[in-house]
């Protein structure tokens, strides 16, 4: 129902009154626009300030002062009345007219002014100067058609006011052009090193191929400076950046647990778009100083809240990898991140995996259109691609949550992903909803990352339980795995009901520690299938690995079970089916496997089943009365009141890339 439209008969009387029925009738003539009041008074008193004051505090108003130059006007404000009303308010405070001194009240109404400058093409985005906005199709819409799918709802949360102030991101990578233009503004030394070089200076080094420019793109991303007249603007324009230069050398397990470890007091997010090969052979992760800086990071960084860590869950599609055996993306410590193309569907390079926990945009085929971002040698590209550009944008978008609710933890952050992520247009063969009402894929996660619902769900969150952790061991009996055929167990899990500290009833993430020894690894497939009837991939066959290793202990993980009850049986199924590169066909072993739940003892929230989804429609005004204004819907008064009241998000408002002259215009 559209709220935009205002009744063209005169003030009041009959037609008012016909409006507001067509209303109640649930349609609208095309010739009638709804008035909406708001919670804002004027007010002629007189008697002066102290007198004005006297009759706000009395009816529930508060005085945001005089309005303007007008001798004797005030501007009231009344907190429990609905923001966005298409009646006008009846409230007992409606008896402040009543009063001796009060000589004229008015409600006020929302009113559509729009600049008279003229626009070419008329329908193409203009909120910035920077040359490459107008191109950058994932964040914003540029056809302004109700039916625009193709952006993650980043200008929503900027029109809230989050822009990603007093947030600091780092980007692990090959180093960080601290020097471009576009990031200069944005450059944070505290969030920065150079491992390899092991000073304080994360510059690429420079060379004729420009191989060491994959961190400065990945920067331009999330914090590249807005409406500075050059190259692009980043998802989180107003956050501090910072690099860490530790791919341009020897990669060692010192050298990652000293980039992961960097300042975690002042770095609250890192982004990492880097993992083992992709080669569809390979199965590693983090060894011992890098497992423990991860650990110490969710325990001890950001003052105990948890540092964040987001990672690109990888590019192996090609090459049929699994996202399953690369222990940073498989982490629970990680937010790992896979990519989408413009269109939803997949890209040529995606892996999949159940680890993964969101999507956002990247390139598809090479007719599809990649990220807009900086570049080396102070330059910037219109073809950022693969998983690398994904992930920085999911560090951008977190960035804005974070600025919404500093006090997240590393696990609310992820919880509110899961709960605003949403399916949309991605095509995948394999969503499923889970038994708490998500959707999941093992391509996509929870789906696209939506930046403005993430904002609205941060600002009202209750930070999650504890995390309790349930390790059940299985039974260890050694079962023999035939080609050709299914090897299932079924385990019967209690959550550790017996002990209160480790009791598990719902779940955030499952792991399965696994040792399996077998001839040609990747002639294996693992399924796992939750108490509830989740059934989760934990490997696919990958044609490439011909290793005669097996798995040692290793931890694959799955996000699908989220929410759902802990306690039940847990189905474990591992299939063999022998690829014709397979020149024997010896059996292979289950040694042993255990599970670990991941989760609290007590309901977080209400289940996502009643959870209502935010859904906007990105080239009009916030219409829902309930929620607060759009940009074009504040009156000089208001932005007195905003100063007066100095709340974090309303000056943010103000701030917020000129806005204000943009007000002063209304």
């Amino acid at each position: 129902m559209g709220w935009k439209r205002r009744c063209c008969w005169g003030g009041g009387g009959g037609g008012d009154l016909l409006c507001r029925l067509t209303l109640v009738l649930g349609f609208l003539l095309p010739a009638c626009r709804t008035r909406l009041y708001t919670n804002h008074w004027a007010v002629r008193i007189a008697g002066g300030l102290p007198e004005a004051n006297r009759i706000a505090s009395k009816y529930g108003y508060v005085n945001i002062g005089q309005i303007g130059t007008l001798k004797d006007y005030y501007h009231f404000y009344h907190s429990k009345t609905i923001k966005r009303s298409v009646l006008s308010s009846r409230g007992t405070h409606s008896f402040i007219s009543m009063e001796p001194k009060v000589e004229w009240i008015q409600q006020q109404v929302v009113k559509r002014r729009i600049k008279r400058d003229y626009k070419p093409g008329g329908t193409q985005s203009t909120y910035f100067n920077d040359p490459k906005w107008p191109s950058m199709w994932y964040m914003h819409c540029s056809d302004n058609t109700h039916h625009c799918q193709s952006d993650m709802n980043i200008v929503g949360a900027w029109k809230r006011g989050y822009t990603g102030k007093n947030v600091v991101v780092t980007i692990l990578d090959d180093g960080i052009e601290r020097n471009h233009p576009d990031l200069m503004q944005n450059y944070d030394s505290q969030a920065s090193f150079d491992v390899n070089g092991n000073d304080f200076d994360p510059m690429p080094r420079y060379d004729a191929s420009n191989e060491n420019k994959h961190g400065t793109r990945c920067a331009g991303e999330v914090a590249a400076t807005a409406n500075n007249s050059h190259c692009t603007v980043g998802i989180a324009f107003n956050a501090k950046i910072g690099g860490v230069r530790m791919l341009d050398g020897d990669v060692t397990d010192m050298v990652e647990a000293k980039s992961l470890s960097l300042n975690p007091q002042h770095i609250h997010i890192y982004s990492a778009s880097w993992g083992p090969d992709d080669d569809g052979k390979t199965v590693d992760g983090p060894a011992s100083l890098a497992r423990q800086a991860f650990e110490n990071g969710i325990r001890m960084g950001r003052r105990g809240l948890g540092s964040v860590f987001v990672w690109a869950s990888g590019n192996g599609g090609r090459s049929r990898d699994h996202c399953s055996c690369d222990g940073y993306t498989n982490s629970i410590y990680t937010i790992s991140i896979s990519s989408t193309a413009e269109s939803g569907k997949k890209p040529w390079y995606l892996e999949e995996c159940a680890s993964t926990l969101a999507t956002t945009y990247s390139s598809g085929e090479s007719y599809d259109r990649k990220i807009i971002t900086t570049d080396l040698r102070q330059r910037c590209t219109d073809s950022h691609t693969g998983t690398s550009a994904s992930a920085p944008m999911a560090a951008g978008i977190i960035a804005l949550a974070l600025e919404a609710n500093p006090f997240l933890t590393w696990r609310d952050i992820q919880h509110i992903i899961v709960r605003t992520s949403r399916a949309g247009h991605l095509n995948a063969n394999d969503w499923k909803t889970n038994a708490a009402g998500y959707k999941v894929s093992h391509l996509y996660g929870f789906g696209l990352m939506d930046a403005e619902a993430m904002v609205i769900e941060a600002e009202k969150w209750t930070t999650v339980p504890p995390q309790h952790v349930c390790v059940e061991n299985t039974d260890r009996q050694i079962k023999t795995i035939r080609p050709d055929s299914i090897v299932r167990s079924i385990y019967k899990a209690t959550g550790c009901s017996d002990n209160p500290n480790h009791h598990v009833i719902y779940l955030e993430h499952v792991v399965v520690r696994i040792t399996i020894t077998h001839p040609r690894r990747g002639d294996l497939a693992i399924y796992l299938t939750s108490p509830s009837g989740t059934r989760s991939q934990l490997l696919a066959n990958r044609l490439f690995d011909h290793s005669m290793e097996g798995f040692k202990n290793w931890e694959f993980m799955t996000t699908h079970c989220w929410s759902e009850k802990a306690a039940g049986d847990w189905i474990l199924e591992i299939c063999d089916t022998p690829s014709q590169l397979r020149n024997f066909k010896t059996p292979g072993k289950l040694k042993e496997w255990s599970l670990v739940l991941y989760g609290t003892s007590i309901q977080p929230y209400s289940p996502r089943n009643d959870f209502p989804k935010v859904e906007r429609v990105r080239s009009s005004p916030v219409e829902d009365p309930t929620e607060d204004y759009g940009t074009d819907d504040y009156s000089g008064s208001y932005i007195q009141y905003l100063k007066l009241e100095g709340t974090r998000k309303d000056h943010r408002i103000i701030e917020w890339l000129g806005l204000e002259e943009t007000l002063k215009i209304i």
